[in-house]
């Protein structure tokens, strides 16, 4: 081998050419790391191709990283895939496949180190079922709510495939899931689990991998990442609660855990398992379709708490209605404890002059402050912080108004109206850690909490367990986000809410919006009722899953640089037969001091989509000047 082509973590679609010097010849292997000379720096790549033709003036290769190439060959195809899928480099790809930064060396005394003995006393309810689900090898979509029977068909899944001799990987969306799912799984799984995510050290993370690329364990549970495992056999994956939002990486390479492991299944020939209470649009069309198997394990609609919508168009009162209050009063006389939800945390939204109109602003973003108790004015985007003025800073105005609710207003006026009881706040801003959230859990389950009152951290099947009545303080917060997903997320969280509680409770959603199908079709009960008229409009409208859409960020601190570089992006698009909305600010148009533009290109055929921005566009992008361009292909934000 003379020379060989280097894939660097650059945003340059492009291979490198490298001479092996003679000392490294027959060293040099396709999957290796290396250390690269580029330009006046030293950089790591990987080794993706051997070139046997001479090619002169190249420069040598500086030394070799590992021992043994840790990205096989079938990961290093899934790293291809995700280079050509998601518009980003080879290099980048690989980098995110193996993010760790030590060398390995071979260590031949652990290689064949035994594994642990494991055994599944668990019942055989599924199992049939569950094998022959395997045998198929396709992608399958369980439609699943009850905690107990999720565990039991993770379990029967488990012991299907560790039987043959193959390994197990099972994603979740965020770090929270695991300490109570590994839990679970331990009570009966008896061997050894690979726990990977980015909250770990470097030194852990390596560790761990290294566990998975010897054999010495059969079940890695993990965050985004871990869908990467080194496993030699992977035998399975399962994705618990596919719709997450957590599952879209927002850094670059920007895929969606689901369609990696799906394409790494079709690689490898595994099947796999997506776990959902409700799921997402675009795996309800794929299970209608034929392409998922879809398989529903619901309970019977009468074991579903009660919905009642409020309008409060007609109460005086935004924060606890009539309908609320009562039945709050009715839940805590019976000592039964209840949950109030809202998505904003905080005292007030933003602080409005009445003089002039204006909000006080985030000055590197341009996003109205969050007004906390103490006159805090704080943006949740940045971190700003400022002491509330007491005259506008535009007009000298002294009618500043608090504007909106969040979920310090919400505990200050509960304590006025229902006193003598446990009220805790639950947010990021009291809940900061996993053990204050294990304290709270603890508290909670001890009855030292009567009411709870918090955004998102609250909305837990250990939670929403134990309480008799949930009440959404104002959906419309979320159902009117300017995205066109803002429905299906505010569906998809009512119903989870629905599912994980009681049968005998009750759920009270206030609104100013009380005809908006996704909260009539929650309150009938009518799940697919929802999906058909989302999908309707979406097909109507050009939107995903009916087209592709491949979203173009283009952020600085320069606004007449951001909106030129809009405009030439524009000008390249007119004469391309391909649709395209924009270019326009952003929903956010200034955060952390960037001016924001986007467009998005949409078309049936992503391959015309990403032809279009080879031949168009990635040229253009890399003239701009202190202008940065993300690419996002099937995104899940456009705010």
């Amino acid at each position: 081998m003379n020379c060989v082509k280097v894939a660097l973590n650059l945003p340059l679609d492009k291979l490198f050419y490298y001479k092996v010097p003679e000392e490294l010849t027959g060293q040099v292997k396709i999957g290796k790391r290396i250390l690269v000379p580029f330009q006046k720096k030293k950089l790591i790549g990987f080794v993706v191709e051997e070139v046997k033709e001479n090619h002169k003036n190249l420069r040598e290769i500086i030394k070799i990283i590992d021992d043994f190439p840790p990205i096989g060959n079938d990961l290093l195809l899934l790293g291809r895939w995700i280079a050509e899928y998601y518009c980003c480099s080879i290099g980048q790809a690989l980098h995110s496949i193996l993010p760790i930064q030590y060398p390995f060396k071979a260590d031949k005394d652990k290689l064949n180190r035994k594994k642990s003995s494991f055994s599944l006393p668990v019942s055989h309810k599924y199992r049939g079922e569950m094998d022959a689900l395997l045998k198929e090898g396709k992608v399958i979509l369980l439609r699943v709510e009850n905690w107990e029977k999720r565990i039991d068909l993770y379990l029967q899944l488990i012991k299907g495939v560790l039987e043959k001799n193959r390994q197990v990987i099972l994603i979740v969306p965020e770090v929270s899931y695991i300490p109570p799912l590994q839990k679970a799984l331990q009570n009966f799984y008896k061997g050894e689990v690979s726990v990977f995510h980015s909250k770990l050290s470097p030194k852990q993370r390596y560790n761990q991998w290294w566990r998975m690329k010897r054999g010495e364990v059969d079940l890695a549970i993990g965050t985004r990442s871990v869908v990467f495992s080194p496993f030699p056999k992977v035998g399975l994956i399962i994705i618990e609660e596919e719709e997450n939002l957590a599952y879209k990486q927002i850094e670059v390479p920007r895929y969606h855990v689901r369609e990696v492991a799906i394409k790494r299944a079709e690689i490898e020939q595994f099947p796999i398992v997506l776990f959902t209470q409700s799921p997402s649009l675009e795996s309800w069309e794929r299970g209608k379709e034929g392409v998922y198997k879809s398989i529903s394990f619901s309970k019977d609609v009468k074991n579903f708490p009660q919905v009642e919508v409020v309008d409060l168009r007609k109460e005086r009162d935004r924060i606890f209605s009539s309908p609320l209050t009562k039945t709050i009063r009715q839940e805590l006389e019976k000592n039964r404890p209840v949950l109030l939800f809202l998505s904003r945390r905080g005292y007030a939204n933003f602080l409005l002059c009445r003089e002039c109109g204006e909000v006080i602003r985030c000055p590197n973003c341009n996003i109205g402050l969050t007004f906390h108790l103490r006159d805090d004015l704080i943006c949740h985007y940045c971190g700003y912080r400022q002491k509330a003025p007491q005259v506008c800073p535009l007009c000298r105005g002294k009618e500043l108004h608090r504007v909106g609710v969040g979920t310090e207003q919400v505990e200050a006026e509960a304590k006025k109206r229902f006193s003598g009881i446990g009220i805790r706040r639950v947010d990021l801003d009291a809940i900061n850690s996993p053990l204050a959230y294990k304290q709270l859990l603890n508290n909670f389950k001890k009855g030292k909490s009567d009411l709870l009152i918090g955004t998102q951290l609250l909305i837990k099947e250990e939670i929403l367990q134990r309480v008799s009545l949930v009440g959404i303080i104002l959906i419309d917060t979320l159902l009117n986000l300017p995205d066109f997903r803002a429905g299906e997320h505010v569906f998809q969280l009512l119903m989870k809410i629905k599912k994980l509680m009681r049968g005998d409770g009750k759920i009270i959603i206030q609104t100013y919006n009380p005809e908006h199908f996704a909260l009539s079709t929650l309150k009938k009960g009518k799940e697919e009722a929802y999906y058909e008229e989302e999908m309707r409009i979406r097909e109507e409208l050009g939107y995903p899953p009916y087209l592709h859409w491949v979203r173009i960020l283009l952020e600085g601190r320069n606004k007449d640089k951001v909106e030129e570089a809009a405009r030439r992006t524009e000008e390249k698009l007119k004469g391309e037969k391909i649709s395209f909305l924009g270019p326009s600010p952003c929903p956010f148009s200034r955060i952390k001091e960037k001016y924001r533009y986007h467009l998005v290109l949409r078309d049936e055929s992503l391959v015309r989509i990403r032809e279009v921005l080879k031949k168009r566009l990635i040229s253009l992008f890399v003239h701009f000047s202190n202008v940065k361009v993300a690419i996002d292909v099937d995104p899940l934000r456009t705010m």
